[in-house]
């Protein structure tokens, strides 16, 4: 009886040997998914403290009521809850910019505009990421 158990258990193990790289394989897709939807909509979650009643932003340590959204001067927009404060870039943040060009972000709109400042003609290149 000792033999069979554990050639059964030696069974075991190698079936789910097999069935483990699949599920590792969706595993981590759905994380790798999971994470290009946070890095591109650049958002942040902060839990609050037990019975905490309202949240602070972190940008000028305004307090805000639960239940509250609100956009701050850095074009971040958060929502106070009792879950937590989640706050979202609202104007995308420019990453890998051409040589030469320049960045102009106007926080009253929350936009930014990519020139060359000393020919207009060129075509600047740039990534961007959140919002």
């Amino acid at each position: 009886m000792t033999a069979f158990h554990q050639t059964s258990i030696c069974a075991k193990l190698a079936k789910m040997f097999l069935v483990l790289p699949l599920q590792a394989f969706l595993a981590l897709v759905l994380v790798f998914c999971a994470c290009v939807s946070l890095s591109d909509s650049a958002c942040s979650m902060t839990l609050l403290n037990a019975g905490a009643r309202y949240c602070v932003d972190g940008y000028d340590n305004s307090k805000h009521p639960m239940g509250s959204t609100w956009t701050n001067k850095q074009c971040v927009r958060c929502t106070c809850s009792t879950n937590g404060m989640k706050c979202c870039d609202r104007m995308g943040r420019v990453t890998n910019l051409s040589q030469g060009c320049t960045v102009k972000y106007d926080y009253n709109k929350c936009t930014f505009q990519v020139y060359n400042p000393t020919n207009p003609n060129i075509k600047c290149s740039y990534g961007a990421v959140g919002k």
